[in-house]
């Protein structure tokens, strides 16, 4: 199969992609992946190919990371996300326009299958309970609220985490 190229470029020492986010909640547990080498969680998806629709980018990497089929309930938000940088990104000023979809499994449960990043990090899934979720290193960090009051419509966020 044909690797397909994601939406990400760079210009100096700016970075920006456009990435998609699966918002997966299930018996009072909200899905995250973690990369083995950043420390913190992240809302399992990725990089959004040239030429494919968001919805299809959301159903194709939860399929990668989880090894499952989601269905989409609705598009949730999307952030407007901006970071400085860490673990392959050292050094770079980071946008990043995320859509985020609201997704439910068949059911909660363990999933085994390890996704690698585009940067080479070996991710894996865990399931964190949205009642504690503050006690977790969640980025964006504007998911936490999203997760814990799940908006009635589409929203929009500006996430400006820049030191």
């Amino acid at each position: 199969m044909e690797k397909k190229t994601d939406c990400c470029f760079c210009v100096g020492k700016d970075w920006f992609r456009y990435r998609v986010g699966a918002v997966i909640i299930s018996e009072g547990h909200a899905l995250f992946a973690r990369g083995d080498s950043c420390g913190y969680y992240y809302m399992v998806g990725g990089g959004v190919h040239i030429g494919e629709r968001s919805e299809e980018a959301v159903l194709r990497e939860a399929f990668e990371e989880t090894g499952e089929n989601f269905i989409i309930e609705r598009p949730l938000c999307m952030i407007e996300n901006f970071f400085d940088g860490d673990t392959a990104l050292e050094g770079f000023d980071c946008h990043v326009i995320e859509m985020y979809y609201l997704m439910k499994p068949a059911e909660k449960k363990e999933y085994t299958v390890r996704s690698v990043t585009s940067g080479g990090d070996t991710e894996k899934m865990c399931w964190i309970p949205v009642d504690k979720i503050d006690d977790y290193d969640i980025r964006p960090v504007i998911v936490k609220d999203i997760i814990k009051n799940i908006p009635d419509g589409f929203c929009h966020y500006i996430n400006d985490d820049r030191k």
